[in-house]
């Protein structure tokens, strides 16, 4: 008999992702994800009727492609953009009428404690001799899980709604003073709660989809397969990474960087957020973790 599996569809600012996974380990049968970008610049208050037909097309792909794995439980959860959102509740309501599902909001806190349950699957981050503090950078927020799951936080620091608020060209390169102020603005959020929480022994992990790509291109400009490169990343190796992108329009990112096109324009909106994070946190390396809330939900389901 075949091992039972679970599917998590996530539903973020920036993307829906999908989830099929099996075993105690949640072992990951098959992913996938929808580019969305929920909020967009000119209304990002609300989500338009456009978008609205667009994520619910999106959700019943993916939930298509779960259900040829017959998983024996399925879950949909909404992060930030459901929490925020002024027509939130009528696009959740219609999302659980297309597919006759239910979708469960997160609160931060419960986004921040999947996350942390999801990470801890990872073997990297569970053989670490100290309990780490965990990071995951979304489009519409950051959570921060510290002190083994007792200290959890979420801010509105998301790569999109960052974006949104401080580049007004987004397919242009990015201005330094442009990084200046967003950097500014991260450190002002969250430096206080951090700094009294976190000590420079702290093992700094991030997950999100900003460090797995830029740990993908740091792999490939060293010639290795992504499967096998390092996840300790080397601060140093994303302030040369940002200066880089930075200096890029958009379309360059994507033809010069293999960036998608997708994303090309929140990607060093995104760095510079992470950045900040750890000079607040005073590290000199950060940990990827591909596992995060998808995957601390199947673990849920799954046991």
């Amino acid at each position: 008999m075949d091992t039972p599996c679970a599917a998590v569809i996530d539903l973020g600012s920036n993307s829906f992702k999908l989830l099929v996974a099996r075993s105690a380990h949640v072992d990951c049968v098959f992913e996938a994800y929808e580019d969305v970008r929920l909020l967009e610049k000119r209304d990002a208050g609300i989500i338009s009727a456009e978008k609205f037909s667009q994520g619910i097309d999106a959700v019943k792909r993916l939930l298509y492609k779960a259900q040829k794995y017959e998983p024996t439980a399925i879950a949909i959860v909404g992060t930030s953009v459901f929490r925020t959102a002024a027509n939130a509740r009528e696009f959740a309501e219609a999302i659980s009428e297309a597919t006759g599902m239910p979708l469960r909001v997160l609160s931060g806190e419960e986004e921040a404690e999947g996350i942390a349950a999801g990470v801890l699957t990872d073997s990297l981050v569970r053989d670490l001799p100290r309990v780490p503090a965990i990071f995951d950078l979304g489009g519409g927020s950051l959570e921060f899980i510290g002190r083994g799951g007792n200290d959890v936080r979420s801010w509105p620091l998301g790569a999109v709604r960052v974006m949104n608020e401080f580049v007004r060209e987004p397919k242009a390169a990015l201005q330094p003073e442009i990084i200046r102020k967003i950097r500014r603005h991260v450190r002002e959020c969250p430096a206080s709660e951090l700094s009294a929480n976190i000590s420079r022994e702290t093992p700094i992990v991030f997950c999100g989809g900003v460090l797995a790509l830029a740990h993908h291109i740091l792999a490939r400009k060293s010639g290795i397969e992504s499967a096998i490169f390092p996840r300790k990343i080397p601060i140093s190796s994303l302030e040369k990474l940002l200066a880089d992108s930075a200096k890029k329009t958009v379309a360059e990112r994507v033809a010069f960087d293999g960036v998608p096109a997708t994303r090309a324009d929140i990607f060093p909106v995104a760095l510079a957020i992470v950045l900040e994070v750890a000079d607040v946190c005073g590290v000199g390396e950060l940990i990827f973790s591909p596992r995060n809330l998808r995957y601390g939900i199947a673990a849920k389901l799954l046991n």
